[in-house]
């Protein structure tokens, strides 16, 4: 009895860690993640920290079924974890790729994208203004609202046809375009979606810029 109890009890500090390194994740991490690095980075914390190990084993094509997304969205995903050094990796080719899962918790210090206030993270400051700032009034209101008003699942459908797109035109690398112009085509697709080819032509201009190499 007294090692079943031991034993529970041992358990239940493993999970109460892996719940504040989730909360810590929640709270701290996701707010800063795009969608598809949101998705990827709970996917490895899933087959790391909660396996009670600091590092999972998986291919790209396997993640991107896990994930609901394509390969090239995972590679790119991989490209901004990486960067932001939530993430390790290193390739096995026979076994696929080793992610290293790392947590903030054991970082010496916050790293620069990682404000203390949302509002004021670099990170997630905009560059430019969008391109529908240009817009007229009365378009850039119906563009905002449509766009507002789209379900995440279409959303994410647009968002995979743009990094399609712009991969195909980068010679197949999904890592050689910014995520600026990924947002610009997101934003494209989206004008294609909603206005009709009047008012499409008329804001064509502004979009010129993703055919260019």
């Amino acid at each position: 009895m007294a090692e079943k109890g031991h034993g529970g009890g041992q358990l239940s500090g493993q999970w109460a860690a892996v719940v504040r390194a989730y909360c810590e994740l929640m709270d701290e991490v996701i707010p800063h993640l795009s969608p598809a690095e949101q998705s990827l980075y709970h996917r490895l914390f899933r087959l790391s920290h909660v396996t009670q190990q600091a590092f999972t084993q998986c291919r790209y094509e396997e993640l991107a079924r896990q994930c609901g997304l394509s390969v090239s969205t995972v590679r790119r995903a991989v490209k901004g974890l990486r960067a932001k050094q939530l993430i390790k990796t290193m390739w096995e080719s026979k076994s696929g790729t080793t992610f290293v899962v790392e947590l903030v918790s054991t970082w010496a210090r916050r790293p620069g994208w990682l404000a203390r206030s949302r509002e004021n993270s670099p990170a997630l400051r905009a560059v430019r203004p969008p391109i529908y700032d240009a817009f007229a009034p009365e378009d850039r209101a119906l563009f905002v609202t449509c766009k507002q008003h789209l379900s995440p699942g279409r959303l994410h459908e647009l968002t995979e046809q743009a990094v399609e797109w712009l991969t195909e035109r980068a010679g197949g690398d999904p890592e050689a375009f910014a995520d600026e112009l990924l947002g610009d085509k997101v934003d494209e697709l989206i004008l294609c979606e909603v206005f009709g080819l009047e008012r499409q032509e008329q804001y064509k201009q502004h979009f010129a810029h993703l055919c260019v190499n």
